[in-house]
């Protein structure tokens, strides 16, 4: 279950048209004999969150069961993974205690991206069979709970169940509505492309979409969400890592060019009034990369808006979105590696400061139930080489818009570990990851840009554990937008 670039499918989807009619004719009134006629009913389009909602129960449970048991028959029959070599003596020591609830010891791309892909998978197949968000989360902490018990031979992992569930609810939500968007019919129809695009991006729903005949809806996804897509293959010119703990620098990984591909959605842009936030995740914002080869880098990012209101109406300046967020991190690199899942308390807001220049920012501060973070310094044979515990994030991001020039930005994210969930306890990770990017239009929907990304890595773990380790790298990048706007919507 691996993918750096999972969700770069996720950005092709723009906004859809709307057509106007033009206004009936009246006649003239001197000539006109005033008849009283009785009033028609008005109809008023029906939007997704407001039509009747139709859930299945009984099918994301029996998709989750046959999830779990195909996942462990081929661990079990064909890989013959020892972990998967269960008895009825592990499954009894797992219920009874004997080998109670623990932190395991996978590797960073098991635990903390393969484990919440599979909470998702889980997820979309309980929202697209119509069962609303809170209640969609229940199928995939009860699906991780039963693996936990039932398909695995080692004690029961903690981290396990908090990512699983709270990964894969956040990162489900956004392939789901992602899915919702690309197969949403234009002019009646789905197109083949995007109908494929819909299966490579959320097969649960697809498949459920497939079962049910498009027919279930939970009642909280609106139709048409204010978008913004981009995708931007580029090249990597280099990337570098340096000891900074002394007053000497001594280079820890040098890295020569390379192959970029990154992408990112905005999915209820918050600078359209009209756009309604009433349901978990009408906002978030989705960004991915990957670097290779040589030394292979990879991110995903989500943040999305679970419960908050709006603020600014139609005529205000400045309108945005206030609340709590969810958020889910990826950061497979290398020795500045970090992964988190957690909530956070928070704004995201569009200013206009001319007619056609915007500012846009986001600021965050969240709490995390569970988080990974950096190297140990161990064997290579050894799966886990990270410190685990809870910890904080801090999200902060400034994009300043000239329609149709280009934009400039700035986006800042700091996470700070500590280790109570394992040896050595007594200490902490902090990770800053800083980019800095530009880019200028030069054709409808393209734009190249220039993108300097930066990393910070201290660690504090005793006298003989503690180290500075910062460094950065250089791309080019040319961009396929969904629109010209660079993200600015509701001018």
């Amino acid at each position: 279950m691996r993918g750096g670039g999972l969700l770069a499918l996720l950005c092709v989807c723009g906004t859809l048209a709307r057509a106007e009619g033009s206004p009936p004719s009246v006649p003239d009134e001197s000539s006109a004999v005033l008849v009283p006629v009785p009033a028609l009913p008005v109809e008023v389009p029906v939007l997704p969150a407001d039509a009747p909602v139709r859930t299945n129960y009984l099918v994301p449970a029996i998709e989750a069961t046959a999830v779990n048991l195909g996942l462990f028959s081929f661990h079990n029959l064909i890989s013959r993974e020892p972990f998967a070599l269960i008895s009825w003596e592990t499954v009894r020591s797992h219920l009874d205690g004997t080998d109670g609830w623990t932190f395991d010891v996978d590797n960073f791309v098991t635990n903390q991206f393969a484990h919440p892909y599979h909470g998702s998978f889980t997820f979309a197949g309980a929202r697209s069979s119509g069962v609303p968000f809170w209640q969609a989360g229940l199928y995939t902490f009860f699906s991780s709970l039963v693996w936990e018990y039932f398909a695995e031979n080692e004690p029961p992992s903690i981290n396990d169940q908090i990512t699983t569930t709270l990964g894969g609810v956040f990162l489900g939500e956004v392939l789901h509505r992602t899915y919702s968007v690309l197969t949403e019919p234009r002019g009646g129809k789905v197109s083949t492309v995007r109908r494929l695009a819909g299966v490579l991006v959320s097969p649960a729903s697809s498949l459920n979409d497939w079962i049910f005949g498009g027919e279930m809806n939970p009642g909280d996804i609106d139709s048409s969400p204010p978008l913004y897509g981009e995708i931007a293959p580029g090249v990597s010119l280099m990337t570098r890592f340096v000891d900074r703990t002394g007053a000497e620098r001594f280079p820890l990984l040098t890295q020569g060019p390379q192959v970029s591909f990154s992408g990112e959605l905005t999915y209820g842009a918050p600078g359209d009034p009209q756009w309604r936030y009433r349901h978990p995740f009408s906002y978030f914002d989705a960004t991915a990369g990957v670097t290779f080869p040589g030394t292979l880098m990879a991110n995903l990012h989500i943040r999305g808006l679970v419960a908050g209101a709006q603020y600014g109406g139609q005529e205000s300046s400045t309108r945005g979105l206030w609340g709590l967020f969810g958020l889910y991190d990826y950061g497979a690199n290398h020795i500045v590696r970090v992964s988190s899942v957690g909530v956070g308390f928070g704004t995201t807001l569009q200013t206009r400061i001319s007619s056609r220049s915007f500012l846009q920012g986001t600021a965050i501060l969240g709490g995390l139930g569970f988080a990974a973070a950096g190297n140990l310094g161990l064997d290579p044979s050894i799966p886990r080489d990270y410190h685990i515990g809870p910890g904080a994030q801090a999200v902060l991001e400034a994009k300043l818009v000239r329609l149709g020039l280009g934009m400039l930005r700035v986006r800042a994210k700091n996470w700070w570990v500590t280790g109570a969930y394992s040896e050595p306890r007594e200490g902490f990770e902090s990770i800053a990851y800083l980019t800095w990017d530009g880019r200028v239009r030069v054709a409808p929907g393209l734009a190249v840009g220039l993108e300097i990304p930066m990393a910070l890595r201290a660690y504090d773990f005793g006298p003989t554990h503690h180290q500075v380790i910062g460094g950065g790298g250089l791309r080019l990048t040319l961009s396929y937008m969904s629109d010209d706007n660079f993200g600015i919507s509701g001018f």
